[in-house]
């Protein structure tokens, strides 16, 4: 975001309460505004009319009781997540906004301008209001950011349900639907989070982003890594407590695994500075075949309860689709299992990719059925590859439940 300072010839001709000798000039007036000027454009420096612009203040809070006490140079500090709206007002035709506030009113404060313009507020700023400015502040409209923020709290933790999350010194705030704090629309910038009045985080939010990330609290998020490869070994980190069969590779329909190949799990594995040891697949599908990689939680007629599951973590590298899958234990034939199954995408840098229960593909005819039907009785997890050549797997987090 932008803020730049107009010149006063600009601001002479862009005011909108001017002097003017033109008695045939409606509305004409000698006076001259003393308020706040604003002018709004978007990234290639163009007005943008009827955009919605807020004028808000936070107020300071002294560090003593008393202000008398405070010396002239003591440092003052905000009162946390605090905002409240002075005025609002459209846009004119030539991104013009022309508030009644006056810049000494800031003085004591600070005051943050926020633009909004577009179909569901997809152009956003938020910018802090320097009070010492003369002239018009101009502030740029950007896309807007979506942002899931996720604790890895249980699904089921009454702590967390209902709770509000914050961006502090904004009127951002979203509140827990029981899996994650979504806020739909945000401006992009730096923004520390606040929860229960306390700072947890910052967030880093480019303009136009999708994001989703996690923010740990202490007492509260719960994770488990499932597998890291660290070990070495073909069996997945359950196996540290309770006994399973590890890593299995299948191939289905003319499709063949080349990677890893038949010396066995350990020709897969590769190691290097930055991510240590990650499993790194190869494969040919041919024209309609798939493959398949797996693992047992643990023993054939073992299962766990992760009704708590709030997300599955994945940090891949690769060129295919593949679909990720939570199974219950019990084969109903033809080793066919029913399954919790999310729709992923590698690409070719390291990502994140996170999967929400809520959002899985269902489709009874291959078995696919809502989480809640089986999130109580898993007995495998399970990744299809059905496109690409490559996936390579870091970590596969489970988040919100803890099998230590």
């Amino acid at each position: 975001m932008m803020k730049r300072l107009i010149s006063a010839v600009s601001l002479l001709s862009c005011l909108w309460a001017c002097s003017s000798s033109d008695p045939d000039t409606a509305g004409a007036t000698s006076e001259t505004t003393n308020g706040i000027a604003v002018m709004v454009v978007d990234a290639a420096t163009k007005p943008v009319p009827q955009a919605r612009v807020t004028l808000y203040k936070r107020p300071y809070k002294r560090p003593k009781a008393n202000p008398a006490e405070v010396q002239p140079n003591e440092v003052t500090q905000f009162l946390p997540s605090y905002v409240s709206a002075l005025e609002t007002a459209a846009a004119d035709d030539s991104g013009m906004v022309q508030f009644e506030a006056r810049p000494d009113q800031c003085q004591d404060a600070v005051c943050y301008v926020e633009g909004i313009a577009g179909e569901d507020s997809s152009l956003m700023a938020w910018t802090k209001l320097d009070a010492a400015d003369s002239g018009i502040s101009e502030i740029e409209l950007l896309p807007s950011v979506s942002l899931t923020v996720r604790t890895g709290a249980s699904s089921s933790d009454s702590t967390v349900l209902g709770t509000t999350l914050m961006l502090d010194a904004t009127p951002y705030w979203a509140q827990n639907d029981g899996s994650a704090f979504v806020f739909s629309h945000v401006p992009s910038g730096t923004f520390a989070v606040v929860m229960w009045g306390e700072y947890v985080a910052d967030v880093s939010l480019d303009a136009g982003a999708s994001i989703d990330t996690l923010v740990p609290l202490p007492g509260l998020t719960r994770e488990f890594v499932f597998e890291d490869f660290e070990d070495g070994d073909s069996l997945n980190n359950l196996a540290k407590t309770y006994p399973n069969y590890g890593w299995y590779f299948s191939a289905f329909k003319g499709a063949s695994w080349v990677k890893p190949d038949s010396s066995g799990f350990a020709t897969a594995l590769k190691d290097d500075a930055s991510h240590g040891k990650f499993l790194a697949t190869d494969f040919a599908l041919g024209d309609t075949g798939y493959v398949l990689m797996g693992t047992r939680l643990g023993l054939d007629t073992s299962y766990y309860d992760l009704s708590g599951l709030t997300a599955i973590r994945l940090t891949v590298r690769g060129d295919c689709e593949f679909r990720v899958a939570l199974e219950h234990y019990l084969d109903v034939g033809d080793n066919n299992f029913r399954k919790a199954l999310w729709l992923a995408k590698a690409s070719n840098g390291w990502t994140d990719v996170v999967l929400l229960p809520g959002n899985e593909l269902l489709d009874e005819f291959s078995y696919q059925v809502p989480w809640g039907e089986v999130s109580k009785e898993i007995g495998l997890f399970s990744i299809f590859i059905t496109s690409g050549t490559h996936l390579e797997i870091d970590r596969i987090v489970f988040e919100g439940v803890d099998l230590r």
